[in-house]
């Protein structure tokens, strides 16, 4: 890859401001998240004490099911569909997202209607014990509930992960947000006023789904949006595709239903519901400790599924380099105030006496794990945007059920106190075991990629035709090739130059042009000026109009390019065009 010094620095500019743009609405989501899975437990606590806690960790597993599904096939459709609108092909996207949204909606019925007729054997699985057990009757008001509104659910997070995707994080944000927030005011109704207990707090779940995907639905009216269904048959290839990468990860969440449903049992033997309730107290702060690791993996995955399109390797390593440091600084300051706070965090969510100081050393000894767990993460967002799926499989395996349920067993032998060390342990032997494994996967052709930066303050062209035309000859393009490419740099870059920048002396172009293995050269242009899409340049044969006469390059241009496609992303105007 060739580029300048200067243009190295401009170009990470570029890379911050996307990663800036994309990292605060997906923290406000985190953070949502966390409240909304925080507040069913904290008002359960205060309403009916120990055993509410206790039936919020015995249900805890099923979540786990659901997470494999619902989190599995939405972060896959993102992906997917990132991938595709990167090489430029909306077509793919849209079908992509038609494909899994259907697949979803099937998907979702089936679990409802499986759980509800397998209610009695999934409780008993679960360790609820018999009818007459509080648990029994608490976790089957909630599993009830919970199963009547499966499809709400994974429609909620489709469209969050594909709507953020699709350049309009904000109104996913606020929608994501909302939804929480809705459960977190409608739980402390619900339970705290109606009295309705563990029903209201999965109703109030449920509820707040409804309102998010209302919100979402208004991203479809709005007329640049790309993202559309469209009624489609059923295509095995497209649906086992976006599965492969979003199973990856979300099917560890089938190990953590194995390793929870395991130590939920070992917890009941080794302290009653005392134990599993402080266990639940240390869910609940993991929600919250963790939730800047979820925006930075929300925020690395998009980005750098893009560049992993474009065969931007230094890209990647910049916003991986960002999300690392802003993890360790922030989880290091989120897991100190939690440590120091423990006490009253425990009182909070309505345990009492002895129960206090158990549940404050359990939180504490689980702080330590926050940056292991954290690194983690990140690391497997972005194994998982670049396709590498059999590491973010072994990531998420080793941390949720390997590592950690080993472990678990070995320590609650020795001592119910030692079994609280068990996060910090897991995560740790799980980094000792996947970092050896993870060197980074080299990008595709990555030898046959060039780049450049142009900036406001020369917009003279030439030198990039030149090293655009010398990479061509390079990699032995056609003579048509050659004369294609030199026709839409040029005429692509002036008009951009034109018409979108405005001489503030900040403006940029950045452009990467590869070669790709079936014979074709891709040309990926980003630059930081107003909106303008070339493509929608005034066209016509009448050269008398000044308007029809400039634009007389770009219509060549679509003319003889294979595809061409154009979309505001992120802030910055992004073309893809195939020669």
């Amino acid at each position: 890859m060739r580029n300048s010094v200067s243009g190295t620095l401009k170009n990470k500019m570029f890379i911050d401001r996307m990663f800036w743009r994309l990292f605060w609405p997906s923290l406000f989501s985190a953070i949502g998240l966390a409240l909304g899975d925080i507040a069913d437990a904290l008002f359960v606590g205060i309403r009916i004490g120990r055993a509410g806690l206790a039936t919020m960790s015995l249900v805890a597993p099923v979540y786990m099911v659901y997470n494999v599904l619902d989190i599995g096939i939405a972060v896959g459709t993102s992906v997917q569909y990132t991938h595709a609108l990167g090489k430029g092909n909306e077509k793919e996207g849209i079908e992509i997202f038609s494909q899994m949204l259907l697949f979803a909606l099937a998907v979702s019925a089936l679990v409802g209607v499986t759980g509800l007729v397998a209610m009695p054997h999934i409780l008993r699985l679960l360790g609820a014990g018999s009818p007459i057990n509080p648990l029994w009757h608490y976790g089957k008001e909630y599993l009830q509930i919970m199963f009547m509104g499966a499809p709400l659910t994974f429609l909620y997070f489709l469209l969050y992960y594909c709507i953020r995707c699709d350049d309009d994080e904000k109104l996913a944000s606020f929608g994501y947000v909302t939804g929480y927030l809705t459960d977190v005011a409608a739980s402390a109704l619900f339970i705290l006023v109606f009295k309705l207990d563990v029903r209201g707090a999965i109703l109030a779940t449920v509820l707040g789904k409804a309102v998010g995907i209302c919100i979402f639905m208004l991203h479809f009216f709005r007329k640049w949006s790309i993202l559309r269904f469209r009624l489609v048959r059923p295509d095995g290839k497209v649906i086992l595709g976006a599965l492969k990468t979003g199973m990856s990860s979300s099917v560890g969440y089938i190990g953590q239903f194995a390793a929870l449903l395991i130590v939920n049992n070992l917890l009941l033997n080794l302290g009653g519901n005392t134990a599993l309730a402080e266990f639940n107290v240390v869910q609940n702060v993991s929600y919250l400790t963790l939730a800047i690791y979820s925006a930075l993996g929300d925020t690395t995955q998009p980005l750098c599924g893009t560049y992993y399109a474009e065969h931007n390797k230094d890209a990647i390593e910049r916003v991986m380099k960002l999300a690392i440091w802003i993890g360790v600084a922030c989880g290091c300051a989120v897991a100190t105030i939690s440590a120091i706070f423990a006490p009253s965090i425990c009182a909070l969510f309505g345990l009492t006496g002895s129960a206090i100081s158990g549940g404050a050393f359990a939180v504490r000894m689980f702080c330590l794990s926050v940056i292991p767990a954290g690194i983690s993460l990140i690391w497997s967002a972005c194994f998982q945007a670049v396709c590498q799926e059999k590491l973010v499989f072994l990531i998420s395996q080793l941390r949720s059920f390997i590592c950690f349920l080993i472990i678990a067993l070995i320590f609650a032998r020795i001592g119910s106190q030692w079994f609280w060390l068990t996060f910090v342990a897991a995560e740790l032997l799980s980094i000792a075991i996947w970092a050896p494994l993870s060197r980074p996967k080299k990008q595709e052709f990555s030898g046959k990629v060039f780049s450049y930066l142009l900036d406001a303050a020369s917009k003279d062209i030439s030198e990039l035709l030149n090293e655009s035309l010398a990479f061509c000859e390079e990699n032995e393009a056609t003579p048509k090739q050659l004369y294609y490419v030199s026709l839409c740099v040029e005429e692509v870059c002036q008009a951009i130059i034109e018409n979108a920048f405005r001489k503030s002396g900040e403006e940029y172009i950045y452009m990467t042009l590869c070669f790709e293995e079936d014979g074709t050269f891709v040309l990926h242009m980003r630059d930081n000026a107003v909106s303008f899409n070339p493509f929608s340049m005034k066209t016509g044969r009448d050269y008398d109009d000044p308007e029809n006469l400039a634009s007389l390059g770009i219509q060549m241009v679509r003319t003889k390019a294979k595809r061409f496609f154009y979309r505001r992303y992120i802030g910055f105007n992004t073309l893809t065009v195939e020669v």
